[in-house]
């Protein structure tokens, strides 16, 4: 028998052990790590072309020529910053006035991001909780198995704590790299803010004060 089937025996008797709380577990650390890399994919990318000097905006962006050529060019480039840039001229020559753009535009960027983290915050504070739920189920397992006092007691009440420890350790192991993971994507998000927030005042130079961004 390789090393291979060994750790395979050794998985499958820890999720036997666990009992059926083990496939919620399972799911919570799966939707944990699919949360936080889909969601560091999407900042990663929006985080591209951030410099809003790269842009060639100049005071000329706000008339309607050349605020059309600049909104073709905006939408080969990837990035927050591009794609709102892009949206609040195409709003402005609608006829919104500049800020309630530029905040519809925000807004829609930053939004997905909220839900993102939010619904990772919870899959880190739940994985802890069924360990916990595991742990109580298991303790009570084991008082059972003690009260019985029978010929099947001993295996009951190790049944039972290792329900109670597996459980708590899933749970343990599942959360610990989401909530790294959540402070990591906070620190990404601060930064899309920010230049989020810069580019609105480049912006409001040109549309506001007729004057191109320094």
């Amino acid at each position: 028998m390789n090393l291979q089937s060994l750790h395979i025996q050794d998985i499958q008797r820890h999720l036997h052990a666990g009992g059926w709380l083990m496939i919620p577990l399972v799911l919570t650390s799966l939707g944990i790590w699919y949360s936080y890399l889909m969601t560091r994919l999407r900042l990663k990318q929006s985080l591209q072309n951030a410099d809003f000097e790269t842009l060639g905006i100049e005071h000329g962006a706000a008339e309607q020529a050349d605020a059309e050529a600049l909104i073709e060019r905006l939408r080969a480039l990837q990035g927050a910053v591009p794609r709102m840039t892009r949206h609040v001229l195409c709003r402005v020559q609608a006829g919104l006035t500049f800020r309630d753009a530029a905040a519809q535009c925000r807004e829609a960027e930053v939004e997905a991001y909220n839900y993102s983290m939010m619904m990772l915050a919870a899959l880190v504070v739940v994985a802890p909780l069924l360990g916990l739920l595991g742990t109580v189920l298991g303790m009570i397992a084991t008082f059972d198995a003690v009260a019985m006092r029978g010929s099947g007691a001993s295996d009951m009440v190790a049944a039972g704590i290792s329900q109670a420890l597996i459980t708590t350790q899933v749970g343990l192991v599942a959360a610990l790299p989401g909530t790294f993971g959540l402070a990591h994507l906070y620190r990404l998000y601060q930064r899309l803010t920010t230049m989020l927030d810069l580019c609105e005042c480049r912006l409001a130079l040109i549309f506001e004060h007729g004057r191109p961004s320094t």
